[in-house]
C-alpha cells in the first residue's frame, strides 16, 4: 500500500511522508492521513468502478466550496496542473487536512449546521450535478414480500418529482458526521461525495427522520429530539420565515431519504426502519407546533 501511495504522491512532488492514519479500509476507499513533517494532507482514492464522472464531482465540488469558498477542505493540484490521477484501479485527489473535530448532536452545533447549509443553497454559479438519485421510482419494486407493502406504495404515490423542484448545491448527507468545527472555530463540510446540483428539499429532509430519531437497538424505544430538529431549523431559517409549505416539502424530503436508506442496512434491518419511518413521519406535526 505504502508502494502505491508513494507513487501517487509523487504527482504532487511529496517524496517524503508518513501515513499516520487510514480510515474506513474495509469499503474499497483508500482513505489517508498523510503527514510530511510539516504539512498535513488528505488522500482520497476512489474505486475504478465508481467511475470518473463521480471522481470529477467530488473534486470539483471541493474546489468550489473549498478553494473558492473555503466551506470545505480545498482541492491540490498536481505538478501538471491536474485536479486528481488515475493510478492502480483508483482515482486519486489530495486535499488539505482540517484540524479539528467533527461537530456532534448538540443545538449549538445543529445550529451552526443550519447556517452553513443555508449558505450553501445560496449559491447559484454551480452547475455540475450531484450523485443523488432523486428518482422514486425505483422503490416501488422493494418489499413485496412485505406486509407493509401497501401503505409503502401509498407513501411513494404521494412523494413528488424532487428532480423538478428548487435545484440548489447540495451536500447529500448533511449532519453533524460531515461537518467539523477547525482548530479556528469556523466549520467546514466534509465528505462531497455526492454534492452537486439537486433537490434542498431531499438535502434539508435527510436528518428529519434519518437523524433525529434516536432508535434504541437494544430495547427498539424510539424518541424524536425535537431539540436538534428545532436547532438546525433555526440555524437554517435566521434570514428567513419557514413557511408551512415549505415544510411539508422538507418531510417528503425526509420520508424519501429516510426510505433511500431502507435497503443499505440488509434484510435484517428493515422492519427496523420502518418502524423508524412511521414514527418519524408521526412527528411531524409536533415539531411544527413547537417551532410556532
Amino acid at each position: 500500500m505504502k508502494e502505491q501511495i508513494k507513487r501517487v504522491l509523487e504527482h504532487w512532488g511529496i517524496t517524503d511522508f508518513s501515513i499516520t492514519e487510514r480510515y474506513h479500509e474495509n469499503t474499497g476507499r483508500i482513505l489517508c492521513r498523510i503527514d510530511t513533517g510539516n504539512q498535513t494532507y488528505f488522500l482520497k482514492g476512489i474505486p475504478v468502478e465508481k467511475g470518473e464522472k463521480t471522481v470529477r464531482g467530488n473534486v470539483l465540488a471541493h474546489e468550489y466550496l473549498g478553494n473558492r469558498e473555503h466551506m470545505a477542505p480545498a482541492i491540490l493540484y498536481t505538478k501538471e496542473g491536474n485536479k486528481y490521477i488515475f493510478q492502480g484501479e483508483h482515482w486519486f485527489y489530495l486535499m488539505e487536512y482540517i484540524e479539528g473535530r467533527n461537530l456532534q448532536e448538540t443545538e449549538e452545533d445543529e445550529y451552526a449546521l443550519g447556517q452553513l447549509t443555508a449558505k450553501l443553497h445560496g449559491f447559484t454559479e454551480y452547475t455540475y450535478p450531484s450523485g443523488l438519485n432523486q428518482d422514486k421510482s425505483r422503490f416501488y419494486g422493494w418489499f413485496s414480500e412485505k406486509n407493509f407493502k401497501t401503505e409503502f406504495d401509498r407513501i411513494l404515490d404521494g412523494l413528488p418529482d424532487f428532480s423538478v423542484h428548487d435545484q440548489c448545491f447540495i451536500h447529500s448527507d448533511l449532519g453533524p458526521h460531515n461537518a467539523m468545527r477547525g482548530s479556528g472555530g469556523e466549520i467546514v463540510f466534509i465528505d462531497l461525495d455526492d454534492a452537486g446540483i439537486g433537490s434542498r428539499y431531499l438535502d434539508l429532509g435527510w436528518a428529519f427522520i434519518m437523524q433525529f430519531v434516536d432508535f434504541d437497538h437494544q430495547t427498539e424505544e424510539m424518541r424524536y429530539r425535537f431539540d436538534l430538529a428545532l436547532a438546525f431549523l433555526r440555524g437554517y431559517y435566521e434570514r428567513k420565515a419557514l413557511s408551512r409549505e415549505e415544510y411539508e416539502w422538507i418531510w417528503k424530503g425526509a420520508v424519501y431519504m429516510h426510505i433511500s436508506y431502507m435497503q443499505v442496512y440488509g434484510p435484517d434491518a428493515v422492519d427496523s426502519l420502518w418502524a423508524i419511518l412511521k414514527y418519524g413521519m408521526a412527528q411531524k406535526e409536533e415539531l411544527w407546533k413547537r417551532w410556532c
